[in-house]
């Protein structure tokens, strides 16, 4: 298979695309208005010395992503902030599931598995509350005053004269 070089512009799309898992995040980094950036990221991923580069970098990128902080942190919101809503619609008595290439990289990443099950499909998520319980330890919104004993600790930015 001869390969292709990429443009500049495309090739700041795969490494953006590589670090979301997002065309239209893709097409944005690499200098498309927003208007257009979804369009142009799926075009982009149509391209085949595009589908090269990803496919490149996959296999020499474990993951095909820099695992950093912020990497952690959306996949951790992905999955505590994912909602049934956005796999399945209920409509007058029937169930439709969303077109998986419809969803973007976090609501993909949210899903633990899909399977047949009987005559319809089941689609499990990762453990939500799991995915909480870890965010709100980094976050430090718990403090612990004894062993084992957790309290919420809110804090409430209001006037002063409200505090009267």
């Amino acid at each position: 298979m001869k390969q292709e070089t990429l443009t500049k512009r495309e090739a700041r799309f795969v490494e953006a695309y590589l670090d979301t898992g997002e065309a239209e995040a893709g097409a944005l980094a690499a200098g498309y208005c927003p208007s257009r950036a979804k369009t142009a990221g799926e075009k982009l991923l149509e391209r085949p010395a595009v589908r090269q580069a990803i496919s490149r970098a996959l296999q020499t990128r474990p993951m095909g992503r820099e695992i950093t902080e912020q990497t952690v942190l959306r996949e951790l919101s992905a999955i505590a902030f994912s909602d049934f809503t956005d796999y399945v619609q209920v409509e007058d008595g029937a169930v439709r599931i969303t077109d998986s290439r419809t969803l973007d990289y976090g609501h993909r990443a949210a899903i633990a598995a899909v399977k047949e099950a009987g005559k319809g499909v089941e689609i499990k998520l990762h453990d939500k509350q799991k995915a909480l319980e870890l965010l709100v330890k980094y976050l430090g919104l718990f403090e612990e005053k004894e062993p084992g004993d957790k309290a919420l600790h809110v804090v409430f930015d209001c006037p002063e004269e409200w505090a009267e």
